[in-house]
């Protein structure tokens, strides 16, 4: 900007093993959506980003679009679905990229992961006729349907009620518990949230300040 260099992310290291969910906490402004960008591939980065020992900095754009579509998967804070799809054909879409499927069987995977997140009933409703929090519930189940081993959350709840909320966050934290192959990086700027994560990394205009192992609290019983 100018003469002046700003840093999005500076001297960040860590080593993230699956079968966590780690939440990143922060202000806006630390760093944190950047760093769950460089991470998904969305982002580009100086340094070394190692993802079952393969530096996906290296990846080409078509390497990248690969490495999103079949490691990653994405849960946003405005939903991000399809609105000419309805609940169903948003998560067969995600299940479709992913691997020749038969249409049974992409069928199949997307009711599985609708029913997981309870809205099995409602899969056939499109994005305008679903709740907020129903529509995040959509958004997870496509994230899910695709298996990913990275799982990658940026401020699920941000446009939530409390109650729609915990709903979500619990649907997270069983999945983690049903997959525990699963890496899952939550972004959050709530620090109650924090509180349902194996481990909190907290951070500070572009760096790492604290990270903080602990044993999670059930999403149900936390308030905000």
């Amino acid at each position: 900007m100018g003469n002046q260099q700003i840093y999005a992310l500076k001297n960040v290291s860590l080593n993230l093993v699956s079968g966590q969910l780690v939440v990143v906490l922060g202000p806006s402004g630390s760093g944190k959506t950047t760093l769950l960008n460089v991470i998904g591939g969305i982002d580009r980065c100086k340094g070394a980003i190692l993802v079952d020992g393969v530096d996906i900095t290296k990846f080409n754009r078509r390497k990248l679009a690969k490495y999103r579509r079949n490691t990653c998967g994405f849960i946003f804070q405005f939903f991000n679905l399809l609105p000419v799809y309805n609940a169903q054909e948003n998560v067969e879409y995600a299940v479709e990229l992913v691997g020749k499927k038969s249409r049974d069987e992409v069928a199949a995977k997307a009711e599985e992961y609708l029913k997981a997140v309870g809205l099995y009933e409602k899969r056939n409703y499109f994005p305008s006729q679903l709740s907020g929090g129903e529509q995040q519930r959509v958004a997870a189940a496509r994230a899910f349907a695709k298996e990913p081993k990275i799982l990658l959350c940026d401020e699920p709840t941000g446009e939530l009620s409390v109650k729609e909320g915990r709903h979500v966050l619990s649907i997270i934290q069983w999945l983690i518990k049903e997959h525990p192959e699963i890496l899952v990086i939550l972004v959050t700027h709530n620090q109650k949230i924090a509180q349902i994560g194996n481990l909190v990394i907290r951070l500070r205009s572009g760096e790492v300040d604290t990270i903080i192992k602990q044993e999670p609290t059930n999403a149900e019983v936390i308030s905000w």
